[in-house]
């Protein structure tokens, strides 16, 4: 009764008179949109030129160098804004941007935002620049969040997960980095293994009409709606001046952890001879309006892999943060093993989760896809392989864990996938996800190439079933193989939170 109350109080009126706005498209009027389109890509019809992006240095390197080039237009879209050393930085850039007259949209989730809407509402201050929260909570801090959530939790618990960057309509990077130190090899205590892929050519339009759909939403609100604070030029003075100071330490820092003398000599011309050219699409889930609840439908996003998956001849290859299939994703999975197709998945083990009750959801599955022929594989938080993927000194030390957040399938090493999209019930029913879908060998084989990397002994431990029926996680440390009857590199506190949640069938809402 108390939730039902709480509903009126923390309902969110549509905000009618907000203006729709629409994509830059005349990439031809500016530099990056010449070079761009000066390239391999004129000669090919319905193609798009893509670099995979390994390592949170390029990641970030990339996004620093494509805003310092724009002359028109930045589109932003995602789940995570940190304000850390790599989030304060690339909102400079997005302030110095603004500055020269470059056009900005920046849509955020509201779940991450946390009681910063007086920050947004002195970015949003900028007369280049606007801001919406999507999604939001209408009581805004405190204890009232809370009650918030409880009493409009059908809308509440549906998130955008979606990941984009878009530059004067000519090159964009989407994929499952959000902006914070530990997508970027910047973070002291844990680092994640995460993939991006950097767009041009036709693709980007596509990826624009998908941040319209969103950025145009009856869930993406203005700050400036659902926060009174008006901030007055004196704010915004004092505000750019701190913003100023406290990037100059953390450049020094940045610098320091890249072992670069400079954070912006990456010529965006170098770039073309790096480009894979192949057909691809955007599959992008529909937003709901605000009074939408549903959560028992199948999204687009993950019908569109699923039918993608039925679809394997040979081998499926998947790499997920978040590994917790359904009943229907064990039995497509099944079938394909039954079938002859070779199905391995790369997850999180116990100790690189960053969250104990995610991997519960997934604990629960584990023995039935071990059962259906899938092979999985749990990425330790010591893997060998963060030294080369991880381009950040002191980053793979022994007091540094290295966690996997990427989200990539390769489909018969002919068709790749990165996105946002998680194969777990969150991104299957709730979260709106986005999804890159590559028709190409030479870009699925080396995304396959990635992945498998982290198969091997030393980077990830292999699960088995004995003949007991009990799970065995088998590793290789200096040479020798290591068998663990339990989860390895894990106190029994954490296991036990672990196999408690694993109690419960709350897979959807992790």
């Amino acid at each position: 009764m108390l939730c039902m109350s709480l509903g009126g109080c923390a309902s969110l009126e549509v905000n009618d008179t907000r203006k729709l706005s629409y994509a830059f498209s005349n990439d031809g009027d500016t530099s990056i949109g010449k070079l761009f389109n000066s390239s391999e890509i004129g000669s090919l019809e319905e193609s798009s030129g893509f670099t995979i992006l390994d390592s949170g240095r390029d990641a970030f390197l990339k996004r620093l160098a494509i805003v310092a080039a724009a002359e028109k237009a930045i589109d932003l879209q995602y789940y995570i804004w940190n304000s850390d050393s790599s989030g304060r930085l690339l909102a400079e850039q997005l302030l110095l941007a603004a500055d020269r007259g470059v056009h900005i949209r920046l849509l955020l989730d509201d779940f991450n935002v946390g009681d910063r809407d007086d920050v947004l509402a002195l970015v949003n201050a900028h007369p280049n620049i606007e801001l919406r929260v999507y999604n939001p909570n209408a009581l805004r801090s405190g204890f009232g969040k809370i009650l918030g959530l409880l009493g409009d939790f059908g809308r509440l618990n549906q998130r955008m997960h979606n990941k984009s960057i878009v530059v004067d309509g000519s090159v964009a990077i989407v994929g499952g980095r959000n902006i914070g130190d530990e997508y970027f090899d910047l973070h002291d205590e844990i680092n994640f293994r995460d993939r991006d892929m950097l767009a041009i050519g036709s693709i980007v339009s596509e990826i624009s009409t998908s941040f319209d759909a969103y950025w145009n939403n009856d869930r993406a609100f203005s700050i400036s709606f659902i926060d009174s604070s008006s901030p007055t030029e004196d704010d915004v003075s004092r505000f750019r001046a701190q913003l100023i100071n406290r990037v100059a330490e953390d450049k020094k820092s940045i610098k320091q952890a890249y072992q670069l003398e400079t954070l912006f000599d990456d010529p965006l011309n170098a770039w073309l001879d790096d480009f894979v050219w192949a057909r691809a699409e955007i599959v992008f889930d529909q937003p709901l309006s605000i009074d939408e609840h549903e959560d028992d439908q199948i999204k687009r996003v993950a019908n569109t892999l699923a039918e993608l998956a039925k679809q394997v001849e040979n081998e499926l290859i998947i790499e997920s943060a978040y590994f917790i299939p359904g009943d229907e994703g064990v039995s497509i999975l099944g079938r394909l093993g039954i079938e002859g197709v070779q199905v391995s998945a790369l997850t999180n083990s116990l100790a690189s989760n960053d969250l104990t009750t995610n991997h519960s959801g997934y604990a629960r599955r584990r023995e039935a896809l071990l059962e259906n022929l899938v092979e999985l594989y749990e990425l330790r938080p010591d893997a060998a392989s963060c030294q080369n993927l991880v381009k950040s000194i002191h980053k793979c030390d022994d007091d540094t864990l290295f966690g996997l957040h990427a989200k990539s399938i390769v489909f018969d090493r002919e068709i790749a996938f990165v996105g946002s999209f998680n194969v777990n019930q969150r991104s299957v029913y709730l979260n709106s996800e986005t999804a890159l879908i590559i028709y190409s060998s030479e870009l699925a084989k080396s995304l396959a190439k990635d992945i498998e990397e982290n198969f091997k002994g030393e980077n990830s431990w292999k699960l088995n079933l004995t003949v007991d029926g009990e799970l065995e996680w088998v590793g290789n440390t200096e040479g020798k193989e290591i068998r663990y009857t339990h989860e390895p590199k894990t106190g029994f506190w954490r296991r036990f939170s672990s196999g408690f949640f694993a109690l419960f069938p709350i897979e959807k809402y992790l």
